[in-house]
């Protein structure tokens, strides 16, 4: 399972840098640090020229199958957004697929209604310290509530989505109000460009904004001053402007600066046309701020293919067809007719039910169709089924329906779990890739914002000095992440079943197994929180009490049972005193006391 790091010291020291109401992007900035607005012109260019291969295939995309999503330049997308998209669809299976698809995704990757990640230690020696591990745990729950309130499960669903195409980026800003702010990045409007590992490590996004959009965005104080003073005079606010926005590494950064210039990542934005020292916005970010979800990519490719890329044949081949037998169908009910050309003077055939055609009695006119269609509709239509079928294969759609046709009544909840899991482990290098590209730096951009802007609990001295030099990690447990790990859960239940049926015989084996080694490593593939758990030294103080309350149970036993053995001779030893006392001789003698035989 794919884990990332956040670094506990260089968040505190990121934390540290600024006063809590204030986050490092709002200080200062250096204008004479500028970048050369002529480079940066000239590397986004460079990214669109990269991508037109790519457009067309988008393009095509779009036309033939999720009509509804994207924005082209040279197309009406923006001169009319309202138009109809989908004149080349004829069956729109794929949208219904694409639909399956991000709903199956949503709630097998990222369901709102359950916990899909968890804050860990990177050194599992740690994780025997369950009050650091709470510590981890609060701030999770900090995390996924600010998740929830903000408008992230709104903004993820849209990418899955747009995945189809592909990939799809997501900005994450700070929020006052929410902590964080989503924005899903649609197709046609970015360009992407990668380092040598092949991370995205370059965004480019051209978009139009009305003067008034570009006020409340950037401030009056940063436009061009042309724009500045029809913002004064309150002309032209509705004039759509075009805004480019490029981030990628700073190379430029300066040891010891602390301003928004300095950061690992520049962020710039700034309008068409505008003069060179002209920008509406110079800053940039901790950490990478636009992940972008990837499904599947070969080498060093910024851009990835998507289901749609699978799906484009048989979508273009299930719309000529669907477009044929709507064709013939029409034929057949309406087919063309002949007749004699006399019959033109009186208004051509009434092909209305019910209508008359007038003809002469006098000729052996009639009226017959101009050719016969003879197709087999049912071949055709099982050939349209079957290429849906496989158009909803590419898109999983099938694999995320498959529970809506399990018969439960003939299949145990064991033979569903199992075929369940059988289905989504087909997902799995799918899974793998988002939740290391594209969740796992979401997480740490969300941690970070969250500990910058003080909404983490301090970490009590005694914790804090114990878990400074450890890496957090994060895993995730939601559904379709705990199916690939349900191997290993299945193997551990194997393990101990066959341990207890071998104990029948021979229980000696038992003392093969730890058992609690053995149940912490299930809590830990299951991501139990930390609060169901006792730390080792909880459980040792447990054993220790246990062992001592039982031995002095045994010893309580052990007196009492001595007791009860010495009860019938002291009983006895009464009898006999009693007896000599009563008088007699013998027993007097017997027990040495006074009034033996040779006494008078």
């Amino acid at each position: 399972m794919a884990k990332a790091k956040l670094k506990q010291k260089e968040i505190e020291t990121i934390a540290a840098r600024a006063p809590a109401e204030t986050h490092p992007a709002d200080g200062p900035s250096l204008k004479s640090h500028w970048p050369e607005k002529r480079k940066l012109i000239r590397k986004m260019r460079d990214l669109y020229e990269k991508r037109l291969d790519y457009e067309i295939r988008w393009k095509a995309i779009r036309d033939y199958q999720l009509p509804f999503i994207g924005e082209f330049d040279n197309t009406a997308d923006k001169t009319n957004p309202a138009r109809r998209r989908d004149l080349e669809i004829a069956q729109g299976v794929a949208w219904l697929a694409a639909q399956v698809f991000a709903a199956g995704v949503m709630s097998g990757l990222t369901p709102p209604s359950r916990q899909w990640f968890k804050l860990g230690f990177s050194n599992s020696a740690m994780s025997g310290d369950i009050e650091a591990t709470r510590v981890l745990d609060i701030r999770q729950e900090i995390v996924s509530a600010v998740l929830s309130k903000s408008n992230f499960y709104n903004s993820i669903h849209s990418v899955y989505l747009e995945l189809p195409f592909g990939q799809c980026p997501m900005a994450i800003f700070y929020d006052p109000s929410t902590g964080i702010r989503c924005v899903p990045m649609t197709i046609g409007t970015y360009a992407l460009g990668v380092d040598g590992f092949g991370k995205v490590q370059t965004f480019a996004r051209k978009y139009e904004m009305s003067l008034a959009q570009i006020v409340d965005c950037f401030g009056q104080e940063n436009l061009p001053q042309h724009l500045q003073q029809q913002a004064t005079n309150g002309t032209g606010l509705d004039k759509k402007h075009t805004v480019n926005w490029l981030v990628e590494s700073n190379d430029k950064r300066l040891p010891g600066y602390m301003d928004r210039l300095n950061m690992p990542y520049r962020s710039v934005y700034w309008l068409d046309k505008s003069q060179d020292n002209e920008f509406l916005y110079v800053g940039g970010f901790e950490e990478w701020a636009i992940p972008v979800a990837r499904y599947l990519v070969n080498g060093l490719e910024p851009y990835a293919k998507g289901p749609g890329w699978f799906a484009e044949g048989d979508s273009k081949a299930l719309q000529t067809m669907k477009k044929d037998l709507l064709t013939a169908i029409e034929i057949g009910v309406k087919p063309p007719m002949k007749g004699p050309a006399s019959l033109l003077n009186n208004g051509g055939i009434n092909l209305i039910p019910g209508g008359m055609t007038a003809v002469d009695d006098q000729s052996q006119l009639f009226v017959q169709p101009l050719f016969q269609v003879n197709l087999d509709i049912d071949h055709a239509s099982q050939e349209i089924i079957r290429t849906e079928d496989a158009i909803k294969r590419h898109y999983s759609a099938d694999l995320f329906l498959m529970l809506d046709s399990v018969d439960n009544g003939q299949m145990t909840a064991r033979e569903i779990m199992e075929r369940t899991q059988e289905k989504l482990q087909q997902l799995g290098p799918v899974v793998e890739r988002l939740q290391d590209e594209f969740l796992t730096p979401i997480i740490v951009r969300i941690y970070n914002i969250l500990e910058r802007s003080g909404a983490f609990p301090p970490i009590p001295p005694e914790i804090q000095e114990r878990i400074s030099d450890e890496d957090i990690k994060i895993e995730y447990i939601s559904p379709l992440a705990q199916a690939q790990k349900m191997s290993g859960l299945v193997n551990i239940e194997q393990a101990l079943a066959t341990t207890l049926q071998m104990a029948q015989a021979w229980p000696e084996v038992l003392k093969k197994v730890d058992p609690i080694g053995t149940l912490s490593k299930y809590f830990e593939m299951l991501g139990a929180p930390a609060a169901m758990q006792r730390s080792d030294d909880d459980v040792k103080k447990l054993i220790e009490q246990e062992q001592q309350a039982l031995q002095e149970q045994q010893q309580t036993q052990e007196a009492m049972a001595l007791m009860q053995a010495a009860a019938p001779a002291a009983q006895a030893a009464k009898n006999m005193t009693e007896a000599a006392n009563d008088g007699n001789p013998a027993m007097a003698a017997w027990l040495g006391m006074g009034g033996g035989a040779g006494e008078v």
